[in-house]
């Protein structure tokens, strides 16, 4: 009976997200406009990366502005120099191949990776 209830649900789950786009239309963002991020347990090779207190470890990709919102008390540049951007308008910039502590009072609104 669970393994029923649990596809039922993901059935379900999946007709509304496909619905949903099909009401949705087009909209002004494209695929473009997203950076791929990803939370991991380890900074991967490459990437521009961001530690947060529960042990997640935020991935960043691509040149540009990846927008994410959290506390963060360490960063690592696997790869290109980035800007942590704080939530007052402060900053912290991570040199390239390099590793640093953030400010851990403050919320992260943006990392800047720079290509």
């Amino acid at each position: 009976m669970q393994l029923l209830k649990k596809h039922v649900t993901r059935t379900a789950v999946a007709l509304a997200l496909g619905a949903g786009a099909l009401v949705g239309g087009s909209s002004t963002a494209s695929a473009a406009d997203v950076h791929p991020q990803y939370v991991t347990y380890k900074c991967d090779d490459g990437r521009a990366c961001v530690y947060d207190r529960s042990g997640g470890i935020w991935n960043m990709d691509g040149c540009g502005p990846n927008y994410i919102y959290g506390v963060f008390y360490f960063a690592k540049a696997h790869g290109n120099s980035f800007t942590v951007w704080y939530q007052n308008n402060t900053w912290d910039l991570v040199p390239a191949w390099s590793q640093r502590f953030l400010d851990a009072g403050n919320k992260v609104t943006e990392v800047d990776v720079h290509c």
